[in-house]
């Protein structure tokens, strides 16, 4: 369909500066390295730079218009249609819907938002709707799977990501004969207006943690932006035992289903798995998922509650909960023999917490600890991080996780100011380092946690973004210990 910048304005708030309202256009962007001849370049004021110092780079590329917040950016672009609107970022999310034929109202969307557990609860519902026989697709933190399968490689590095890139994969769904999307809804895509125009059938809402708090400035704004969420969802499915989303979903009028620690039962945690029960209106199911960590109890909750919203009977949900598996780093096991190593993207206290309380329940030696926190983010989060690893782990090392522009070492200072000394507790900067030196540690029942990266492949040190994966180091490490002890033999 052929649209002229009219289309794109209709029935929207607009200053018209100059131009004209029928040059043809054939794509909208917001970064100016992605402009096309015949695109509209929006103007996006983000944390560290406006984008209006981009506008000429963008009409060099071929924007065609320039669309903007202020005025003043109209004299840098005198050549190219111009106008004035209230919220770009709101803008941006209804152009780009609309330029691609509003794709999300064709397609059965779930947004999933939640301190932690999002990218779990995501995956654990497009695995059972998969397993039901629909195409499903999952979009968030790990890129973007079709049927269970990783189908790009290049995706935005955003948990949600922008307005742009997800309408177009919304309008390539429609053309793989994809019915269901399940979206990861964080709480800046949710503040930053990226989910404005997407048509979502349900909201699902996990709980209310302590993360972002430095992008939002407070607990009140991050409420806040994870509340938007509701008024966009035509249904929404609730934790009851967050307290927060307990008492917000009390006053919606909105279609509630609720999960929670009622509704699913953990029965026995078990090193590899866990036995679950379920209780509805009518009976009790009993299962075994071949995973554990208690808080995964939750994350299952949540999924059966959201597919069970779909009118999908648990007669038919039951025999597939067997068949769940966690995404890539989280809970990851990479050794279980003789000592376990798990990898984990718990980088929130609520979520250190809940992966070392569950670990500390099975192993049956001692629980090693490796983990950081990330540079340029909330930093009083740091000391009390630190505490929770102390709490539970006989022998931890601090290390760099992401430092940005911070000094590791002063991170990891922050990590440990609130603890006595112990000789069982090391700083060590290099996060290889601090993986073998943990690795060398390990005896027989022992259990490892390496916490706060997961799936991450690089590392972002001062300005430089470098390969770095903890499954790879550990599984390299691994090898080359195995082949220094047989050739001590």
């Amino acid at each position: 369909m052929a649209f002229v910048i009219a289309d794109l304005l209709k029935d929207w708030p607009c200053t018209w500066l100059h131009g004209s309202f029928n040059e043809k256009v054939r794509g909208v962007k917001e970064d100016s390295r992605d402009v096309q001849t015949g695109d509209v370049f929006v103007v996006i004021k983000g944390r560290h730079a406006n984008g209006a110092i981009y506008i000429y780079e963008a009409i060099r590329n071929g924007a065609v218009c320039v669309i903007s917040e202020n005025r003043e950016d109209g004299g840098y672009a005198k050549e190219v249609a111009f106008g004035i609107v209230p919220n770009t970022r709101s803008f941006l999310s209804h152009a780009s819907s609309r330029i691609h034929g509003n794709p999300s109202e064709h397609l059965h969307v779930v947004a999933v938002t939640g301190t932690n557990g999002k990218t779990t609860v995501s995956h654990m519902i497009g695995q059972l709707l998969t397993f039901l026989g629909y195409h499903t697709a999952v979009i968030g933190t790990l890129g973007l799977f079709v049927n269970g399968k990783k189908v790009i490689d290049d995706f935005p590095s955003l948990t949600t990501w922008s307005a742009t890139h997800l309408h177009q994969t919304f309008a390539m769904l429609l053309k793989m004969n994809v019915t269901h999307v399940i979206i990861e809804a964080s709480s800046m895509g949710l503040a930053q207006h990226r989910l404005d125009h997407c048509f979502i059938q349900q909201g699902v809402f996990l709980n209310i943690g302590h993360d972002h708090l430095e992008d939002h400035k407070g607990i009140e704004a991050y409420k806040k932006a994870k509340c938007r969420l509701l008024y966009l969802s035509e249904k929404i499915v609730v934790n009851e035992d967050d307290p927060f989303w307990f008492e917000i979903a009390k006053q919606s009028e909105k279609e509630v289903k609720w999960f929670g620690k009622k509704h699913l039962i953990l029965e026995k945690l078990k090193p590899l798995s866990m036995d679950l029960k379920m209780k509805d209106e009518e009976r009790e199911y009993s299962f075994e998922v071949g995973f554990n960590g208690v808080y995964n109890t939750s994350n299952i909750a949540a999924a059966i509650a959201t597919v069970s919203q779909m009118d999908i009977p648990m007669s038919l949900i039951l025999p597939l909960l067997p068949r769940l598996t966690l995404p890539a780093g989280r809970f990851q096991s990479i050794i279980q023999h003789p000592f376990q190593v798990v990898i984990d993207y718990a980088h929130t206290p609520e979520a250190l917490k809940h992966l070392l309380s569950s670990a500390a329940q099975i192993t049956t030696g001692k629980l090693l600890v490796v983990f950081g926190c990330g540079g340029d983010r909330d930093q009083s989060k740091r000391s009390e991080m630190g505490e929770i690893a102390a709490q539970y782990a006989q022998y931890l090392w601090v290390t760099s996780d992401n430092p940005r522009s911070e000094d590791p070492l002063k991170i990891c200072q922050q990590i440990i100011e609130n603890l006595p000394y112990s000789n069982r507790i090391q700083i060590e900067i290099d996060r290889a380092k601090a993986i073998e030196q943990a690795l060398r540690f390990l005896k027989p029942g022992d259990f490892l946690c390496i916490a706060g990266k997961g799936h991450e492949s690089t590392q972002h040190i001062g300005n430089q973004i470098l390969p770095f994966s903890d499954e790879q180091t550990v599984r390299e490490l691994l090898s080359s210990l195995s082949t220094s002890l047989n050739n001590e033999k």
